[in-house]
C-alpha cells in the first residue's frame, strides 16, 4: 500500500475526477469547502472512518473510547471524520494528529472544524477541513463508532459515502473518494492518461495546432 500511496501522490485531483467520471463515478468529489490548511498539503491513503454526533453531556467514557480507537489504526491511513453535528466546533486538533500519526495516520479529512492549525502546519500533518475555529468539541460532539460507513458533504451530490478502506486523495483542487475496489484500477488509468497529457503539453507549448494535438491524444 505504501507504494500505491506514493504513486497517487504524483497525481492531481482533476485527473482523478476525470478518470472516475469516465468510469461512471461522477459523484466522488467532496465539497469544495473541504480544503487543506496549507496549499502544499496532499492526502493519499485509505480511509479510517469516524462517526460522530451532537451531545450536551461531558461523558469521559466516550472520550476514552475515542482515544482507544487510535490503537486500531494501521499504516498508512487517513482519519476521516463526518460532520456529526450542526454546531461549529473543532472536531480535530494537534494532539489528535500527534497520536494518530504515531499509530499510522498520514493525514486527516474533517467534515467540520479543526483547531491548533499553526501546530498542524508546523508538524507537516496534511489536514483538510470545512472551517477553522478554537471551539472545544468535548461536551458538544462525541464519537459513536469508527470503521463504519459515513457520509461527508459532496460537490455534485448532497453527500458521499466513505467506507473504511476507500482511498482518499486530496490536493489544492479538492478531495476525491475512490471506492476501495477501484483503487488500483483508477491509479493505473490515471498514470496512463497522465503520460498522454505530458506528451500533449509539450506539443501545445511548442505551438502545434491545438485541434491536431487534441485529435492525436484523445485521452479517454
Amino acid at each position: 500500500m505504501l507504494n500505491i500511496c506514493a504513486r497517487y501522490r504524483k497525481l492531481y485531483g482533476a485527473l482523478i475526477f476525470d478518470v472516475l467520471d469516465h468510469m461512471g463515478y461522477p459523484n466522488q468529489a467532496a465539497s469544495h469547502h473541504l480544503t487543506p490548511l496549507s496549499p502544499e498539503m496532499k492526502l493519499a491513503a485509505p480511509a479510517f472512518t469516524v462517526k460522530g454526533t451532537s451531545t450536551t453531556v461531558k461523558d469521559e467514557s466516550r472520550r476514552y473510547k475515542r482515544l482507544a480507537m487510535i490503537n486500531e489504526m494501521t499504516s498508512p491511513c487517513i482519519e476521516v471524520r463526518d460532520a456529526g453535528t450542526p454546531f461549529n466546533v473543532a472536531l480535530y486538533g494537534e494532539l489528535s494528529a500527534t497520536s494518530a500519526r504515531a499509530h499510522g495516520a498520514v493525514g486527516a479529512l474533517v467534515d467540520g472544524g479543526v483547531r491548533d492549525c499553526r501546530h498542524l502546519i508546523e508538524m507537516g500533518f496534511p489536514t483538510f477541513s470545512r472551517y477553522r475555529n478554537p471551539v472545544e468539541a468535548f461536551g458538544r460532539w462525541m464519537m459513536i463508532d469508527y470503521q463504519v460507513p459515513i457520509r461527508i458533504h459532496g460537490e455534485l451530490s448532497e453527500s458521499i459515502i466513505v467506507n473504511p478502506g476507500d482511498f482518499i486523495f486530496g490536493d489544492l483542487d479538492g478531495v476525491m473518494v475512490i471506492p476501495k475496489d477501484l483503487t488500483l484500477t483508477v491509479l493505473e488509468e490515471c498514470e496512463r492518461v497522465m503520460g498522454i497529457e505530458d506528451i500533449a503539453r509539450v506539443e501545445f507549448a511548442r505551438g502545434d495546432d491545438p485541434v491536431a494535438v487534441f485529435e492525436r491524444h484523445k485521452r479517454l
